[in-house]
């Protein structure tokens, strides 16, 4: 009989160790599938903008400043708020985002802005409510010809303006590679 409770006790022992087992390796593959690329789950990009793996590539929103600078390519100075933005990989990107810059740093914003996108384009419509917004300025490429006839990697157009209220430069960029 003490056979039998021993037996018993042996094998309730390794089905908790197997279960603990199981439990241990699903707990590690769920928690790494994200950055695994497994679709449908979550991670964390590199820069803190949490992204859903998709079928065809991944989404990221909202996004951080870092994420936005990163994507972007533009050098948008300290203090600047994301109010919104998302990014979708699939064969190809496009980042949105709508930003705020404070109006300390107003005018270094259109400068790293013009540095990154070139001169603001006149007479060409601009992508967001301009009503309270004075100085506005438009950056785009959607011509699609650079300067030495070749199309470029990425069409771009990026509306941006002082609130008149505050100060605040008012950013809206869209960014889409070819």
């Amino acid at each position: 009989m003490a056979e039998g409770q021993n037996k018993a006790m042996r094998i309730s022992i390794g089905l908790l160790l197997m279960t603990g087992f199981v439990l241990i390796l699903f707990g590690l593959i769920t928690r790494y599938a994200g950055s695994w690329g497994v679709p449908y789950f979550s991670f964390t990009s590199d820069r803190g903008s949490p992204c859903t793996n998709k079928l065809t590539g991944y989404v990221c929103d909202p996004l951080t400043l870092a994420d936005v600078r990163f994507y972007s390519d533009a050098d948008l100075p300290e203090g600047t708020k994301v109010i919104s933005g998302n990014y979708v990989a699939t064969h190809d990107y496009v980042l949105q985002a709508r930003l705020e810059v404070p109006k300390a740093s107003a005018a270094p914003a259109l400068a790293a802005l013009a540095d990154e996108f070139g001169p603001c384009v006149a007479g060409h419509p601009v992508p967001m409510e301009t009503t309270q917004l004075t100085a506005v300025c438009v950056l785009a490429n959607d011509d699609a010809v650079t300067r030495e006839g070749e199309p470029p990697s990425r069409l771009f157009v990026i509306g941006t303006g002082i609130r008149t209220d505050d100060g605040t430069r008012v950013v809206d960029m869209t960014i889409r590679s070819r």
